[in-house]
């Protein structure tokens, strides 16, 4: 491992230039049609937050069922992680990416017409595998279209428009649903994936005819030797656990529980509560460019993300008493959250310092991987958490109905995260390349 990270020593410029590659009209053109189906994709993996109730009608399941129907998009998204990483590097990320619309589009339109939980599930198995791509192929062009020292920048870039579509997710999609029917409303994001689906056939292209980077050539890096560096380099794994831990917030909450937990709590409908979950998406869309810049500035990824991890520790710890400080203090609080965590993004910076650009999208692919583990494992787990405190109340429709009390026992699970993931930096070194933005 140490002899491959050596390996990119040539690649450090000096602090001290000055000199800037402009960025080309084509460049920006490339990377805004990969992150609207980033973007795209958002929509449909946190658009449940604002159906819980309607889906659990329909398929008559308790929350801890809800938990495993929604997550089933995070088990094909885990396991394709590093095959579509590898087919990134290989073929490009054209074909990936307009291959995977097509299956995020079918798959939102299965979901939407049945009413048999295996073949929902399946669905959301496919929606999971189409969206595995989008935010790594979003970095790879951004490694290969863009200077080195603009990466984490247009990292945070990526992860704002991201996050945006989360709040599309939030009192837009909730309006659409209040007036149609939660089948309805997906089936419309169906047809819009035919429209994100020929936009990136025709404006993303692979590589510029020019390379943006240093002119010195790479040594060829073989796909064994590269997988046995990230499997074994303990700084990617660390790098990969604490932007999984730090992901929580929006994986489990934002996208799922964080809109039942304000209704019950707030006593509020689904268009006030779903307004003030996407706080924590607006917020991470402010404080994502800005913490990577503010990362570039310092020199450092792993004191950001430290300030990041305490910062929304703190907001998320005071958001779970949301009972007791009212309804608009809490929609400020959400989304100083969510500022925060826009220092989550930094662990693929962390992660890209130490590879080789040529199997940079399976790297990312791989540290993804193990970050979207926070949805596989806390989706469930926080309705368990709700489970284990039912009261036996059910909804008209048989669905159950769970306590305030209950939503805040399960949302403690999110600040917890987030302070185990700060502890866990004690044990990260930085990797923060010198050069010129």
């Amino acid at each position: 491992m140490t002899s491959m990270h050596s390996s990119r020593k040539h690649k450090v410029l000096p602090a001290t230039n000055t000199n800037r590659k402009p960025v080309t009209i084509n460049a920006w053109a490339v990377w805004i049609a990969a992150a609207i189906f980033y973007w795209y994709e958002m929509i449909l993996r946190a658009g449940a937050s604002v159906m819980t109730q309607g889906i659990m009608d329909t398929f008559t399941i308790n929350a801890t069922q809800l938990g495993l129907l929604t997550s089933f998009y995070y088990y094909s998204y885990v396991l394709l992680q590093v095959p579509s990483g590898m087919l990134i590097d290989k073929i490009g990320p054209r074909v990936v990416i307009t291959f995977s619309c097509i299956l995020c589009t079918t798959g939102t339109w299965i979901f939407a017409s049945t009413s048999d939980i295996l073949i929902a599930e399946a669905a959301r198995f496919a929606v999971g595998a189409g969206s595995a791509c989008a935010f790594i192929a979003c970095l790879k062009l951004a490694s290969d279209w863009f200077t080195p020292g603009r990466f984490a920048f247009i990292a945070g870039l990526t992860n704002m428009l991201g996050t945006i579509g989360g709040t599309f997710a939030g009192v837009p999609l909730a309006k659409l649903v209040n007036y149609t029917s939660w089948q309805q409303a997906t089936i419309w994001l169906a047809y819009a994936g035919v429209a994100v689906t020929i936009l990136c056939w025709v404006l993303i292209r692979n590589k510029p005819k020019k390379p943006v980077g240093p002119s010195t050539p790479e040594p060829t890096v073989s796909l064994r030797k590269s997988l046995f560096v990230l499997a074994f380099d303990k700084q990617i794994l660390l790098a990969a656990v604490v932007g999984g831990l730090m992901y929580v917030p929006v994986s489990a909450f934002a996208e799922l529980w964080g809109v039942p937990f304000l209704m019950s709590t707030l006593e509020v409908n689904n268009e006030w509560a779903s307004f003030a979950s996407t706080m924590v998406f607006i917020g991470m869309a402010v404080g994502s460019p800005i913490i990577a810049k503010l990362a570039f500035k310092k020199r450092s990824y792993i004191k950001i993300m430290k300030l990041s991890a305490i910062g929304g520790a703190t907001c998320f710890l005071i958001s779970a008493f949301a009972k007791s400080i009212g309804y608009y203090p809490t929609v400020a609080v959400l989304f100083f959250a969510g500022l925060w965590l826009g220092g989550q993004v930094l662990c693929f910076s962390v992660v890209k310092e130490r590879i080789p650009n040529q199997i940079s999208a399976t790297a990312m692919a791989y540290t993804n991987a193990i970050l979207m583990l926070s949805g596989v494992i806390f989706q469930p787990f926080m309705g368990w958490i709700l489970d284990r405190g039912w009261q036996g109340s059910l909804d008209s429709a048989g669905a159950r109905i769970y306590s305030s009390q209950d939503y805040q026992n399960a949302i403690f699970a999110v600040p917890a995260c987030l302070l185990i993931s700060w502890f866990i930096l004690k044990f990260c070194r930085d990797s923060h390349p010198k050069l010129d933005y």
